[in-house]
């Protein structure tokens, strides 16, 4: 699975899932909530990892307002009202495809 490429990246709204369809034809929806939680930019990491048990945890925002193209490896995903500096790899989508076989869609699995 290691150095697929998307052939297509639809973003569905109402279903609130970022759709991938990668070169070895499988497509995978992954949910808006889970990739805003799992922003990786160094604020998101930072707030994430901190240890305090006081810490202030501010909300995030899962509605997706854009899909911005980072060169040939990534995208940006721009959360209204939420964080706008994550830098979504084709590596990580690959790991979180693996993490979860439930998100790939059902006419694609295979056996």
């Amino acid at each position: 699975m290691a150095g697929m490429n998307p052939t297509a990246i639809t973003a569905d709204k109402k279903r609130h899932t970022l759709t991938i369809r990668w070169d070895d034809g499988v497509s995978v929806q992954y949910p808006f909530g889970y990739l805003s939680a799992a922003c990786p930019c160094a604020s998101c990491n930072e707030e994430r990892n901190d240890p305090n048990p006081l810490k202030l945890i501010k909300p995030k925002s899962s509605v997706l307002g854009a899909i911005v193209p980072v060169g040939s490896y990534a995208v940006n995903l721009i959360w209204e009202g939420g964080c706008h500096n994550g830098i979504y790899s084709w590596a990580m989508f690959e790991s979180l495809r693996a993490q979860h076989p439930e998100w790939v869609l059902a006419s694609q699995k295979t056996s």
